[in-house]
């Protein structure tokens, strides 16, 4: 089953929630354009329930890389052994280094995105670095 389809954006989202920041908004007086700022505070609530998914697929993503690894070990190394052994291990320990960066670096960007003026800090991040 696809991660996509597990998620509903409008769990935890009610109509109600949706009316009340609009209305907030706006205040007593009914706006010709629906305002974008009430709808940005929902939206980024919705953004931060995204964390578990994003680093299930970096899991997964992880997970078919090992086995990517399994399969690149070609049939010819089957006559050195210890060759075969380290360059696995080598493998294996670089692709597993990498996970947990990559699971700090989703964390940092789905909480930047989940922040009033996320896009602000994530230009601010990329200026920096």
């Amino acid at each position: 089953m696809s991660l996509s389809q597990e998620v509903d954006p409008f769990e935890r989202l009610t109509d109600q929630d949706i009316h009340t920041a609009i209305h907030n908004a706006t205040g007593p007086r009914s706006a010709l354009f629906v305002p974008e700022v009430p709808l940005q505070v929902l939206v980024r609530r919705q953004i931060a329930r995204l964390l578990d998914h994003c680093l299930q697929c970096a899991r997964l993503v992880y997970n078919e890389l090992v086995k990517i690894k399994h399969s690149c070990l070609v049939h010819e190394l089957q006559r050195f052994p210890v060759l075969k052994m380290h360059i696995n291990d080598i493998v294996g320990s670089f692709l597993f280094e990498g996970l947990q960066p990559s699971q700090t670096m989703i964390g940092h960007l789905v909480e930047m995105e989940s922040q009033l003026g996320g896009k602000l800090l994530i230009f601010q991040s990329k200026t920096k670095g």
